[in-house]
């Protein structure tokens, strides 16, 4: 469970303002959700919606904290989000406080045209960024429009232990092996490859 003080040290940092390559990221408006763990964070960048952060904070001890990345708007003034300073900013800072993410995706072309041909959602473009953050269980939920739970979202989840790390790790590998060997696109191939070796780069030292 994301104990209060935490929670108010995580808004705070919004409240602050993050510098970034597409202006500075500050907190708009924070609201209260459906139940009291629940928190809402509207997101903008020099007076412009950005995105919304939703926030559950736990309940001890069924449920573990979470956060959903929803409602993001893919250009602010002629600049990307997606692939930007700003994007992985606003990581960094989740990752420090929430071990398993949901994060929407339909509006990130190139993460949703990779999904689409296979490619493990860990090394899609959005997922090789929550993967350098620690994250290392990987989910890719794609549900149709108009359904409750949202759609076109990837969640992610960071190990409890050692061990947990290494049963997701050999996953993501075996799923990169059958990727490699079934994709038709070298391109596409030679574009997940680099990310992999990345991969391995950072967690081999």
């Amino acid at each position: 469970m994301l104990s209060r003080e935490d929670f108010e040290n995580f808004v705070n940092k919004f409240e602050k303002g993050i510098i970034t390559d597409i202006g500075t990221i500050k907190l708009k408006k924070l609201s209260q959700g459906r139940f009291i763990e629940e928190f809402n964070l509207d997101l903008e960048v020099n007076g412009e919606s950005l995105l919304t952060l939703k926030v559950f904070l736990g309940r001890s001890p069924y449920w573990n904290p979470w956060i959903e990345v929803f409602g993001i708007k893919p250009r602010i003034e002629g600049k990307d989000f997606w692939d930007s300073d700003a994007e992985r900013k606003v990581y960094d800072i989740i990752s420090g406080y929430f071990p398993r993410v949901f994060v929407e995706y339909f509006e990130d072309k190139e993460t949703t045209k990779e999904l689409q041909k296979g490619v493990p959602a860990a090394l899609s473009r959005l997922g090789f960024e929550l993967l350098k953050k620690g994250y290392t269980y990987f989910r890719d939920w794609y549900i149709p429009e108009g359904l409750m739970e949202g759609g076109h979202k990837i969640q992610a989840e960071k190990p409890l232990n050692e061990v947990i790390m290494k049963r997701h790790i050999k996953k993501l590998r075996e799923e990169y092996r059958e990727f490699i060997q079934k994709c038709p696109d070298e391109n596409l191939k030679k574009k997940i490859e680099k990310r992999y070796l990345e991969y391995n780069l950072i967690t081999n030292g």
